[in-house]
């Protein structure tokens, strides 16, 4: 195991950057800054600080529903990182945590 960190970008699914989704934007952020691998989770239900409850059902027209980008490589890593997604035009929350990581890898036989 090897001591890293774990970035969280909280965001909406309406933000966008260049006329892409801003999640897909920051995941080509990450693979510009060498990070070793992102993921994008879309969520089904949630509120930020504005507290405006986002949420999929029949009944609900809110196209904005929450995305989380996860990052997890070495701290001077995502700290650079974290410099460039600041400038980017959205309302959001980024969340850093110490985390213990391991590659796991098929083994070859």
């Amino acid at each position: 195991m090897k001591p890293m960190k774990l970035l969280r970008v909280y965001l909406g699914e309406k933000d966008v950057c260049k006329g892409k989704p801003m999640a897909e934007h920051i995941v080509k952020m990450c693979y510009d800054h060498g990070i070793k691998g992102a993921t994008v989770c879309k969520g089904i239900l949630g509120y930020g600080e504005k507290r405006h409850i986002h949420r999929t059902d029949f009944f609900s027209l809110s196209g904005d529903l929450p995305v989380i980008v996860e990052v997890v490589d070495e701290d001077d890593k995502i700290q650079k990182l974290m410099e460039s997604i600041r400038k980017l035009p959205f309302d959001g929350l980024m969340v850093v945590m110490d985390v213990q990581a391991e590659h796991k890898r098929l083994k070859e036989e």
